[in-house]
């Protein structure tokens, strides 16, 4: 089974300074690239915006293990001021998700 996930990043300011002063730092898209392939992902869009987020990206990982070693360690450099990862299913994924809610025999009922 493969993950596809939207991983959006705000970077910390003094991330910003460095790729304002460092050609090398200013492609953070190809870092990020390669960190997804190291864990056996593939990239399949990126986009620079600006707002409340700074980068934009959308890639396949191999399980929700590997997507996680991945957040983990992008996590851990503190690069980040904030981050979101959100896995993204087919429409036929959320088709089939809610025949199975529709048929699944439950106990659960809201609370009153």
């Amino acid at each position: 089974m493969s993950v596809k996930v939207l991983y959006l990043v705000k970077y910390e300011n003094d991330q910003k300074a460095a790729m304002l002063s460092s050609e090398t730092m200013r492609e953070r898209a190809a870092i990020h690239r390669k960190a997804i392939a190291d864990f056996g992902g593939v990239p399949i869009a990126q986009y620079a915006t600006f707002g409340e987020y700074d980068m934009v990206y959308i890639y396949e990982m191999p399980d929700n293990a590997h997507l996680a070693a991945n957040l983990h360690l992008t996590d851990s450099y503190g690069l980040a001021k904030y981050s979101k990862a959100i896995v993204l299913m087919s429409n036929e994924e959320m088709t089939e998700s809610m025949a199975i809610a529709a048929n699944t025999k439950t106990g659960y009922s809201p609370a009153t």
